[in-house]
């Protein structure tokens, strides 16, 4: 019997970025400084990130990344963090590049705000990063109040009046497990189409077009084959070590650095070996395997913040998929949303020499 191999199609050019031309002169810009205010989304955003870009030959002695961590920050606790009316210890460090900020970085203990006060005024940002805690990323009729889930008009007013000159962008973040406690949702997708549109609403309210929309690529990824049964998390909300962090980060890459360089990360050669992590669900390791799929998440994810897409039906080639024979707990779509769960196999089925030639499901 004739084998055919199997191929998936991949349907955008790698090449064909969801920005402006505008943008991608900024992203091009020498000296380009960089700072994400977040918390530990941010953290899993970036964490793997320096990585992939060095894996990439991408040049970067004319840039930098710093990030501004504040466990469980908010819009308001950064807002109060200025005034000294935030106790959270927060911390500012680098996460990439040969260019230096004029800033000291290290931890700010207490109400002790020295540290941020000095980051938004002595340095002048060309792009500062945002988002909003996971608590209230899906609800953005809080936002714009003065309650816990509020002050986004207060930040924003805040960095426009230190850093005029530099551009807000926002940073999508990743869903809760279908499972988790605090998902009032009870299901990974719902939550997720609640936070793309809350950001998709918020880029029109105020003229936001800078989006790393990591969030999207890590639900991209949960549509796949490799899902796992806590949705690639760590613990219920946080990134899986290894490939659900892998796929965040290779988001922010293809977002931030690839316009720069004109190197995509679908192709990128960097692995992660999670065998030893820490971690109180499964961690993944990042294989020549997976990591094709968990790139293409990325990759769709730029080309459309707002659309959940299975990257494995936009692929092109002898990429070797995962062997499998393990059913497991799957959140299916259905009528749009994840109201469901069935058990799911994957069996690969693939030649002498590993490329893969059929998948049965």
């Amino acid at each position: 019997m004739e084998v055919k191999r199997f191929y998936i199609l991949m349907v955008f050019s790698i090449f064909m970025y969801a920005i402006s031309y505008g943008q991608i002169d900024l992203l091009k810009k020498t000296n380009l400084k960089v700072l994400d205010i977040g918390n530990s989304y941010t953290e899993d955003a970036t964490a793997l990130l320096p990585l992939i870009a060095k894996a990439s030959g991408a040049d970067l002695s004319d840039m930098c990344l710093y990030k501004a961590i504040r466990n469980k920050g908010s819009f308001k606790n950064w807002y109060d963090r200025y005034y000294d009316n935030d106790d959270y210890t927060y911390s500012i460090s680098k996460v990439l590049g040969g260019v230096n900020a004029n800033i000291t970085t290290g931890k700010g203990l207490g109400t002790e705000g020295d540290l941020f006060r000095e980051v938004l005024m002595n340095e002048q940002w060309d792009i500062i990063i945002i988002h909003q805690v996971s608590t209230y990323a899906p609800y953005y009729e809080q936002w714009n109040t003065i309650e816990e889930g509020g002050y986004l008009k207060e930040l924003l007013s805040l960095l426009k009046a230190l850093q005029p000159q530099a551009t807000i962008g926002f940073l999508l973040v990743h869903s809760y497990w279908d499972d988790y406690k605090d998902n009032k949702e009870n299901s990974s997708l719902e939550r997720w189409r609640l936070i793309a549109e809350s950001v998709e609403q918020l880029c029109k309210d105020y003229g936001v077009s800078f989006v790393i929309p990591y969030g999207t690529a890590v639900e991209n990824l949960r549509t796949s084959s490799l899902n796992n049964e806590y949705d690639l998390t760590r613990d219920g909300t946080h990134c899986g070590i290894g490939l659900c962090r892998y796929t965040a980060a290779c988001c922010y890459y293809e977002t931030l650095i690839a316009p720069r360089c004109g190197v995509s990360v679908f192709g990128n050669t960097a692995r992660y070996d999670a065998s030893t992590a820490d971690s109180m669900y499964p961690a993944v390791s990042v294989t020549d395997e997976n990591a094709p799929i968990a790139q293409m998440a990325a990759v769709l994810a730029t080309r459309n913040w707002y659309e959940c897409i299975n990257p494995e039906d936009n692929i092109i080639g002898n990429i070797r998929m995962p062997r499998s024979e393990n059913s497991f707990r799957c959140s299916y779509n259905l009528s749009g949303l994840r109201t469901n769960k069935l058990e799911r196999g994957v069996n690969i089925i693939l030649d002498d020499s590993g490329r893969m030639l059929k998948v049965l499901k």
